[in-house]
């Protein structure tokens, strides 16, 4: 017994003294909560905790639409900020900066729960400091960075409302651009003929031969066909707003539209370069018609 004793207590001695130096790391709990309390008193944001989660809100405006559940389907305009200043995503006109979807499928998780159960109505906006434990982790998503902590501002639009959202944008777009001289039609088309043309005239049954360039409302070109590589199309197969505007043309003419997404893309957009719920802007050159 003494044998096993002279053998076994030094080892024993050294596992207590390198226990005792081991380091001890902070968890990411506590550095997510020092994190967020910093940011809120740089900022000297005035939000409040939710339910001790360590998620913290303000409702910046009051839902006055109907009341949201998870199985609804919600327009959303956000942005992001990553409360470390590596990331920051606020054109609202962006494909990642638009939502259309049920709400119960909205990341993260600690957002529908704001949306639903705080801001509960929609029309309303709400913005949320979330820990990155609540948000996305340490492995991040696309260009948000692990372990980041986020501040978002979530818009919840009434779908109700979004041809009168639209034709605001529109009409915003044109003021901020210092575009004139257009024609609004009883479906919510805005149209400037630049060239009226002089040649064949243009039924929705025609097939055109365009070069044109679309643009989103926040300048990013998503589609063009360069003079010279012009494209063809039966006039029939393409969005709404060009049947509607394209016959008040002819062979030769051109014409600017603002097209909202009821007459182009729809709610949905069109993936991977059109975002949800989205007014274009096209110019297009009409260089031949086939009847």
């Amino acid at each position: 017994m003494r044998r096993f004793l002279k053998y076994t207590f030094p080892v024993f001695l050294s596992l207590v003294i390198f226990a005792s130096c081991k380091k001890e790391y902070e968890t990411i709990d506590v550095i997510d909560d020092r994190n967020i309390q910093e940011y809120i008193q740089k900022n000297k944001l005035n939000v409040l905790q939710y339910q001790q989660t360590g998620i913290y809100y303000e409702v910046l405006t009051p839902g006055t639409g109907p009341v949201l559940d998870y199985s609804d389907m919600i327009p959303a305009i956000i942005t992001t900020r990553s409360i470390d200043g590596k990331y920051t995503s606020i054109d609202t006109f962006s494909v990642s900066n638009r939502y259309y979807n049920f709400l119960g499928y909205f990341n993260p998780e600690a957002v529908r729960l704001g949306i639903k159960e705080v801001l509960k109505k929609s029309n309303g906006t709400i913005r949320m400091i979330i820990p990155s434990r609540l948000a996305f982790g340490r492995n991040g998503s696309g260009n948000i960075p692990g372990n980041a902590s986020i501040d978002m501002t979530i818009r919840v639009l009434d779908i109700s409302k979004i041809a009168a959202y639209e034709d605001f944008s529109i009409k915003t777009y044109l003021q901020t651009n210092s575009l004139t001289g257009f024609t609004k039609t009883s479906s919510g088309l805005y149209y400037k003929i630049a060239q009226p043309g002089t040649g064949s005239p243009i039924t929705v049954d025609s097939t055109i031969v365009a070069n044109y360039t679309g643009k989103l409302l926040n300048g990013v070109v998503f589609d063009r066909a360069a003079p010279g590589s012009e494209a063809t199309f039966p006039l029939k197969n393409l969005v709404q707003g060009w049947q509607e505007a394209i016959p008040l043309i002819k062979q030769g003419g051109s014409i600017r539209l603002l097209v909202p997404s009821s007459l182009a893309y729809g709610m949905q957009g069109s993936s991977p370069s059109i975002p949800a719920f989205s007014a274009l802007d096209f110019e297009i050159n009409v260089t031949d018609v086939k009847q």
